[in-house]
């Protein structure tokens, strides 16, 4: 119980105990800044994490989906933080639940979960997304077709 308990109560609470600052102050008014997303766990509901490594990489990634395409089962060693720059996304996770991502919205992807991305726009599904990974490991692993 207190597994499922715990990632809920600090999604709740996070934005709370970790105020994010006013970046509009910081710019002195001259800049619009908007924040898109603030969380402290990962789209799926578990805490945020980073890579403990000697060799880190960051690797910013460009990903176009054709409509009605799917990304196949894969899944993430290393945190990865995305926007949907045009289409809608749905991403169904290996227990069935699905989440849909619309153009303008940021995903913070889930961490060694098993899970599938379908375009269901009607136009292409154009996203960008940073991982941060280790230097010649994957960011992402791609899962056997079931027959």
């Amino acid at each position: 119980m207190l597994r499922y308990a715990l990632p809920l109560v600090l999604a709740i609470s996070c934005p709370v105990l970790f105020a994010c600052p006013d970046h509009e102050k910081e710019y002195d008014g001259k800049l619009q800044v908007t924040t898109l997303k603030a969380q402290c766990v990962t789209d799926d509901g578990n805490l945020m994490r980073y890579p403990k490594t000697r060799k880190p990489l960051v690797k910013m990634l460009r990903i176009s989906t054709p409509a009605g395409t799917e990304t196949g089962w894969h899944y993430h060693p290393y945190p990865g933080y995305g926007f949907v720059i045009a289409g809608t996304m749905e991403v169904t996770m290996k227990d069935g639940q699905k989440s849909r991502y619309e153009a303008g919205e940021a995903i913070y992807e889930v961490v060694n979960t098993a899970h599938n991305g379908r375009c269901i726009s009607k136009t292409p599904c154009d996203l960008i997304v940073t991982f941060t990974g280790v230097e010649n490991e994957p960011v992402t692993v791609m899962l056997p077709e079931k027959k």
